[in-house]
Formats: C-alpha cells, sequence, structure tokens
C-alpha cells in the first residue's frame, strides 16, 4: 500500500504506534492531543486517526475504543522514525560479563550470543550460521599434548575455529608434530573445507607415518562439513507465550515456526546488501504468525558473513533498543572471535621442543 502522508499524518501516526509500544491499550484522540498535539482540537486528531484507518495504517478494535497499528503502520514507524538506542549500562554490563570468558569455538561465541541477546531484550532470540563448506581453511595447527594425544586447531578465513583433542596409538614426539605440522597445511591450507574429499587422494600419497593423524583430521573436517543445513540456535522461545495479547493460536503457529530450523533459518535470511538491520512483521511475512515481527541483523567476522541474529517479538517490540542490542553484539562477536584466533595461534608458542610439553 502506497499512500502519501502529510506530515501531520505522520506524527499522528507516530504518537499512536509510540503510545502502543509503550502500553498495549487502543489509543485514543483525547491522549494523543494531551501528550503530543495540544495546539491541535481532538476533533481534527479524529479525522486524521479516521484517514489513517481507512488507508489501513490504523485499526479500531470495537466502535468506541481507540486505535491499535496495522502490520502496515509498523513497517512504516520502523522505516521512518527509529533508529538503535544506546545501550544502558547495565545491559553493556550484562553483555560483557557473558562473554567475559574463554571460547573453544565460534558456535560457544553464537549460543552465548543467543542467550544475552533474548535476556537483554526479553524476546526470543535466533542465530543462524550460515553453511561452511565454502569457507577457507588457513591453518590447521597441530599441538602435542600428551604421549599419545594431540591438539587439533583449524584455523578459516572467516574465524571460525574448531578444536578436537584427538588420541593416537603412536606417540606424539616433537619431531613428530613439527612434521605433521607440515604436511597437514600442505594438504589442507588454502582448500575449503567442501573440496576435503578431493585432499583425501593426496593422503594416499603422503608417508605412512602420518595417515593415522591425517586421518583423524579428515574425520574433523568433515563432520564439520556436514552441518551442510544452517545452523539454528533459539534462546528463550518460551516468551512468545508471555506477550501482552498474544492469543493460543498465535502462541501455536510461533512454536511450529521456532521448531522448524531449516524454515527458521531461511526466515531469517537476508539476500540484501549493505543494509545493517532487516525486519518482517506481520503474518504475511513472518510464516503466518500473526501480530508478530522478526528483526534481522548479519554477523560478520574478519569482514566475511558468518550468520544472522535476529529477535522474533510482538509488533509491539521495542525496535530500537533491539536494534542497539544487535549492533552492540555484532561488534563483540567480531571482536572476541578475532581475540580467539590470536589466542589460538599463541598457544601453541608455549610448547617445548620436548616431547611437545610445556616450558
Amino acid at each position: 500500500m502506497d499512500h502519501k502522508l502529510s506530515d501531520r499524518k505522520k506524527k499522528v501516526l507516530r504518537a499512536v504506534v509510540d503510545e502502543y509500544i509503550s502500553s498495549p491499550i487502543p489509543v485514543s484522540s483525547s491522549e494523543i492531543r494531551e501528550k503530543y498535539f495540544n495546539d491541535i482540537s481532538s476533533a481534527t486528531i479524529r479525522v486524521e486517526l479516521s484517514a489513517l484507518e481507512e488507508m489501513g495504517y490504523l485499526v479500531q478494535p470495537h466502535t468506541s475504543a481507540g486505535r491499535v497499528p496495522s502490520s502496515i503502520a509498523y513497517k512504516f514507524y520502523v522505516e521512518n522514525f527509529i533508529g538503535k538506542k544506546p545501550l544502558k549500562k547495565k545491559d553493556i554490563r550484562t553483555i560483557d560479563n557473558f562473554f567475559d570468558k574463554k571460547f573453544n569455538e565460534i558456535e560457544d561465541i553464537v549460543k552465548t550470543s543467543a542467550k544475552v541477546i533474548s535476556e537483554i531484550t526479553n524476546y526470543t532470540s535466533v542465530i543462524v550460521i550460515n553453511n561452511i563448506n565454502n569457507v577457507l581453511i588457513k591453518e590447521i595447527k597441530i599441538v602435542g599434548l600428551e604421549p599419545n594425544s594431540a591438539l587439533v586447531i583449524i584455523i578459516t578465513d572467516s574465524g571460525i575455529i574448531k578444536d578436537n583433542i584427538i588420541s593416537l596409538k603412536r606417540n606424539t614426539n616433537s619431531s613428530f608434530i613439527r612434521d605433521a605440522n607440515v604436511l597437514i597445511n600442505k594438504i589442507f591450507a588454502g582448500y575449503t573445507v567442501g573440496e576435503l574429499k578431493t585432499r583425501s587422494q593426496m593422503v594416499e600419497m603422503e608417508l605412512s607415518d602420518f595417515r593415522e593423524l591425517l586421518d583423524c583430521v579428515i574425520e574433523i573436517l568433515k563432520n564439520y562439513s556436514n552441518k551442510s543445513a544452517k545452523n539454528v540456535y533459539v534462546e528463550g522461545g518460551n516468551k512468545m507465550l508471555n506477550y501482552p495479547g498474544a492469543t493460543l493460536e498465535q502462541a501455536k503457529s510461533a512454536l511450529n515456526v521456532l521448531e522448524d530450523k531449516l524454515l527458521l533459518g531461511n526466515l531469517l535470511d537476508d539476500k540484501t546488501d549493505n543494509i545493517e538491520f532487516s525486519f518482517k512483521i506481520g503474518k504475511d511475512e513472518t510464516c503466518g504468525i500473526d501480530r508478530c515481527a522478526i528483526m534481522t541483523a548479519k554477523y560478520t567476522i574478519n569482514g566475511k558473513e558468518i550468520g544472522q541474529a535476529g529477535v522474533i517479538g510482538p509488533e509491539r517490540m521495542d525496535y530500537g533498543k533491539v536494534m542497539g542490542v544487535l549492533s552492540y553484539l555484532s561488534k563483540s562477536i567480531n571482536s572476541i572471535a578475532a581475540c580467539e584466533i590470536i589466542d589460538k595461534c599463541d598457544e601453541t608458542s608455549i610448547f617445548g621442543e620436548e616431547d611437545g610439553k610445556e616450558k
């Protein structure tokens, strides 16, 4: 629906949405006049409200009731009036406390992000990690631990780190570890995770002493590659049931969507470029969930998009706060993941040359 709204209609519409987000009670003309337009008569405001209703921006639940925003009104509101709000100090402290620990993998960072987003916004949060088959392997580090075990660290161009402790039949002394690092990076560095099958042929051509270790690395990569579908993490799903005015039918629709990981991943997927936030509002855009809105932000690490983070809530969600949280979390994830790469690389320097033991 494409209506050219006058400046006054825009102000009235914004006032109605602001009030309804603040309190889910139909907004009256007298309330609008008292709080926003004391220089305009209630009759004039009623005319504007009626016009906005005819245009589809407002809905009047009952004849004697005030108006509530439609999905179209929320879209117009987000597109024209809303920017990300600065986070409160307590919210920043909460986020920083969540991330004040060591993480072994990017998935751990993402799961933590989903939890903190849901906690601060009090909405359902969803994070989707993209298919990693196209991720380029930058380096694989083998670090000797015990005489028959080693730590395998996989570092990629998107900052995704996968580490596993593996057990081997043979002794992993310092010379074996040193030669293994050279060999394994000769085989895998510079190739994508999806190309690992073609590298199996090269394994056959290398020294048999390293066959067991190479098989372990290939198994790790295959297990990682088998996550071909998007990985979807959901936190606070039950919060969908607590929104004021939510009906049983809306709750069932929401839970059905949350249980379908493929559908949920596609729902958050945004093909637009150079846009920090995207949103879907109303049941036509949210897979049939009535009075629902989804705000999504792309997450990048080292300049490479790794997935999307989103918040699912009522149409009357606090969009500005959600934008602020997603933006701050995006910067935190990028910073933490970059530090994890550096830390993982530095870990190898603490091991001495003798039998892979710590200095």
